[in-house]
C-alpha cells in the first residue's frame, strides 16, 4: 500500500508554481504511482466510509482520509488546468473516492435522492469547500443532473467521470466512447508548408475594442469581507469583518471577489470614451458573479439585461459582437444539450434572452442557432465574418459531456460547414469564444477535432478572441501534424473584474481592413491599489502596453509571435516582462514574483493547443533548461 505520507512526497515531487504546469522527467513513473494509489484509496475510503454510515461514527483512517482530500485554501483563486500538481493530484483522488463512494450508494444500496444530496452536502462541508449553508445550496442545485445522468448510464464509472473532469495525470480519460467520435472536415485547403505570416500596422488599419469577464456582483458591499473563505467574497451576507484591512474596496478587491456596478459601468464607459473611433466590439462573456450556490434564473436574467444595456448606450450605434460565458447559465457550466427533454434542465431561457438581447447588433438568421445552442455567425462587412461559439459546452465542469460526449460534434460540425462556405466565397473569419480553445479544462476530444477544423481552415481564421482566464495574454495554435508550423493565434481580453490578484484592463486591436488580419493590440488597465486609495475619484485608466512596440516585433502573425516565444525561451528577463503584463501589474501578484520555474509554466501556457499534448512545451522547456542558472532562475 502507498502511505499518504508517500504520496505527500510524490506530490512534492509534482509540484510547481501557478499556471500550466510543466512535467518533471520522471512524471509519467509518478503517474503510474498515484494509480495505483488512488485504486487503493477508493476501495478503503468507500469501505471506511460504509462503516461511518452503519455506526455513525468516523474511524481514524476516515479522518485521515478525509483530512488529506481537504480543500487547500488559495484553490478557488485558479482554473483546475492552473492549480498546481500536488493540488491536481489531490483532486483526482477525492474525485475517484467520492465518485465510488457515491455511485455505490446510488446504484447499489438505492439512496434516494434526498438522502444522497443530504450526504453529499455534508462531503462538501468536511472538506472545506463551502460554508455549510452554501454546500446544502449548490448540492440542490446540481443533484438532480448527476441523478439523471448516473441512472440513465449505468456504464458510467468513476474512471470515465474524473478522466473528463481532470484528463491529467492518474486521472486520464481511457473511454473510448469518449475518446473516439469524429466530426467531418471536407478534403482541400491550402496546404501548410511554414508559418502564418501577417502585415505590419497601417494608418487605415480599424479598431475593436475587446470586454470581457466583467463578473458583475449585485451583492458586492464595500467594507464587507474579502477574506471569507469561500469562491466568492466581499458580500452583503458574509458580513463587515472586525478587521478594516479585510474590507472590500470600493472599485474592486484583489481578493476573491466580483465587480460592484459602479465599476462594470466605469470600465465600459471608459472603453467608449477613449475609443469612439472604434468600428466593433467584441465581449466574449462571463457577465454573472462567482457566487455559484446561489444563482436564479431570475437574477442571471437582471445581470445579463442590465450589462447589455450597458453597452448598447455607451457604443451606440457600433456593433457588438458578444458570447456566452460558462457563469450565463445557472447552475453555473451546465450546458445541456437540446435533446434533453426536461424543461427545469434546459438552457432555453439563456438562449432565448441573449437571442432577444443581441439582435440589437445581430441579423435576424442568427436567432435560429442562437436558440439552438447559443452560437451564431454574422457578415460583419464584406469579405469578414465573426463566428460566435458557445464553447461552454466542451468545458471539462459541464456535466452533460458525462451523458453524451458526442452531442458536442453538432456545434463543431457546423463551425466546419461555416467555414468551408466562407472559403468558397472568400471571407475572413474572427472567431469569438468564451473559454480558451487550447485550455486543459476544454474536453480534449472536443480540442482534438478543432484542431483538425483549424488546421484545414488556418488561411481563412484570421484570429480568435477569448475571456475566462482572466489574464491579458495570448495563445499560438500550431498545425497538429508539424508543430514547427505557427498557423493562428488567439488573443485573450483578461477582464475588467481583479478576481484574483488581477487589474482590470480591456483590450484593444488594430485589423488589416483588406485581410482582415491583427496587426497590433493594446491593453489598458488601472492600479487597483490607487483606485481604493481614492474612493470618491475614478480610477485612472492608462495604457498597460502597445505590445509591437513593447516587444519590438513588427507585427501580431503567428509567424511573429512564434518567433517572440522562442525569444522569450533565450530571454528570461523578456519572459519575466510578458508575465508582470499578463497579470495586468495586479500588485499581489507582483509582490509574490514570478521564478525560473513560474515562467516555463507561462511559457508553456502561450504554445499548448490540446490538454496532454506538450510537444511544443518540451521543446521549449529543453531550450530554456539549457541557459545558466542566473539568467532563468528569475525573481
Amino acid at each position: 500500500m502507498i502511505s499518504l505520507k508517500t504520496l505527500g512526497l510524490v506530490a512534492l515531487l509534482l509540484g510547481v508554481s501557478w499556471a500550466y504546469q510543466v512535467k518533471p522527467k520522471n512524471y509519467h513513473k509518478l503517474v503510474e504511482q498515484q494509480k495505483m494509489f488512488n485504486e487503493q484509496f477508493e476501495k478503503e475510503f468507500l469501505t471506511e466510509h460504509m462503516k461511518f454510515m452503519e455506526t455513525g461514527v468516523k474511524s481514524d483512517r476516515l479522518e485521515e482520509m478525509f483530512e488529506h482530500l481537504r480543500q487547500k485554501p488559495d484553490m478557488f483563486r485558479q482554473e483546475l488546468d492552473n492549480h498546481p500538481l500536488p493540488y491536481q493530484t489531490t483532486e483526482c483522488t477525492a474525485c475517484r473516492a467520492l465518485v465510488t463512494t457515491y455511485l455505490t450508494y446510488r446504484r447499489i444500496l438505492n439512496w434516494d435522492r434526498d438522502r444522497i444530496a443530504a450526504q453529499a452536502a455534508s462531503t462538501c462541508d468536511t472538506l472545506g469547500i463551502l460554508l455549510p449553508e452554501n454546500c446544502v445550496k449548490i448540492i440542490d442545485k446540481n443533484i438532480d443532473i448527476f441523478l439523471y445522468i448516473i441512472d440513465n448510464k449505468p456504464s458510467l464509472t468513476a474512471q470515465t467521470i474524473c478522466g473528463v473532469i481532470f484528463q491529467s495525470g492518474a486521472c486520464v480519460l481511457e473511454d473510448p466512447e469518449f475518446l473516439n467520435w469524429t466530426i467531418e472536415v471536407s478534403a482541400g485547403g491550402t496546404p501548410i508548408t511554414s508559418s502564418k505570416t501577417g502585415s505590419n500596422r497601417g494608418p487605415n488599419d480599424f479598431k475593436i475594442v475587446h470586454l470581457t469577464d466583467l463578473h458583475y456582483d449585485p451583492h458586492y458591499r464595500t467594507g464587507y469581507n474579502a477574506v471569507c473563505g469561500e469562491p466568492c467574497c466581499c458580500r452583503e451576507a458574509q458580513g463587515i469583518p472586525e478587521n478594516p484591512e479585510e474590507g472590500a474596496g470600493e472599485w474592486g478587491d484583489y481578493r476573491d471577489c466580483d465587480s460592484p456596478w459602479k465599476a462594470v459601468e466605469d470600465a465600459v464607459r471608459e472603453a467608449g470614451r477613449r475609443h469612439p473611433d472604434a468600428a466593433y466590439v467584441y465581449h466574449t462573456g462571463d457577465i454573472i458573479d462567482h457566487g455559484v450556490w446561489e444563482t436564479t434564473i431570475s437574477g442571471n436574467v437582471q445581470s445579463i439585461t442590465r450589462t447589455n444595456n450597458l453597452l448598447k448606450e455607451v457604443f451606440g450605434a457600433t456593433p457588438v459582437y458578444n458570447v456566452l460565458g460558462n457563469h450565463e447559465i445557472t447552475p453555473t457550466n451546465v450546458f445541456a444539450p437540446s435533446h434533453i427533454d426536461r424543461p427545469d434542465f434546459s438552457p432555453s431561457w439563456v438562449y432565448e434572452l441573449v437571442a432577444d438581447q443581441w439582435s440589437n447588433w445581430l441579423p435576424a438568421a442568427t436567432k435560429q442557432t442562437i436558440l439552438h445552442g447559443g452560437f451564431y455567425t454574422a457578415l460583419v462587412r464584406p469579405g469578414f465574418r465573426v463566428i460566435g461559439l458557445n464553447n461552454n459546452d466542451a468545458y471539462t465542469f459541464n456535466w452533460w459531456i458525462l451523458y453524451d460526449p458526442a452531442y458536442l460534434r453538432g456545434q463543431l460540425q457546423w463551425l466546419h460547414d461555416t467555414l468551408l462556405e466562407a472559403e468558397r466565397v472568400g471571407e475572413k473569419v474572427h472567431i469569438l469564444a468564451h473559454i480558451p480553445i487550447g485550455a486543459g479544462t476544454s474536453f480534449v476530444t472536443w480540442a482534438r477535432q478543432y484542431r483538425r477544423i483549424l488546421d484545414r481552415f488556418w488561411n481563412t481564421v484570421q484570429a480568435h478572441f477569448h475571456g475566462h482566464t482572466h489574464a491579458d495574454e495570448f495563445n499560438v495554435f500550431y498545425s497538429a501534424a508539424n508543430s514547427q508550423h505557427a498557423i493562428n493565434v488567439a488573443f485573450n481580453g483578461g477582464g475588467t473584474v481583479p478576481f484574483s490578484n488581477y487589474n482590470p484592463n480591456y483590450v484593444v486591436y488594430y485589423v488589416n481592413p483588406q485581410t482582415f488580419e491583427v496587426t497590433d493590440f493594446e491593453s489598458y488597465y488601472f492600479n487597483l491599489t490607487e483606485a481604493n486609495l481614492h474612493p470618491q475619484r475614478d480610477p485612472l485608466w492608462t495604457p498597460l502596453y502597445s505590445f509591437s512596440q513593447d516587444f519590438t516585433i513588427s507585427n501580431v502573425s503567428p509567424a511573429s509571435l512564434d518567433t517572440l516565444v522562442r525569444r522569450f525561451g533565450q530571454t528570461p528577463s523578456e519572459l519575466h516582462r510578458y508575465w508582470t503584463l499578463k497579470v495586468k501589474r495586479g500588485d499581489p501578484f507582483l509582490d509574490a514574483g514570478c521564478d525560473g520555474e513560474c515562467l516555463l509554466n507561462h511559457l508553456c501556457e502561450i504554445v499548448t493547443n490540446e490538454a496532454n499534448d506538450d510537444r511544443k512545451c518540451n521543446e521549449l522547456v529543453s531550450a530554456f533548461r539549457q541557459l545558466d542558472d542566473d539568467k532563468w532562475n528569475w525573481k
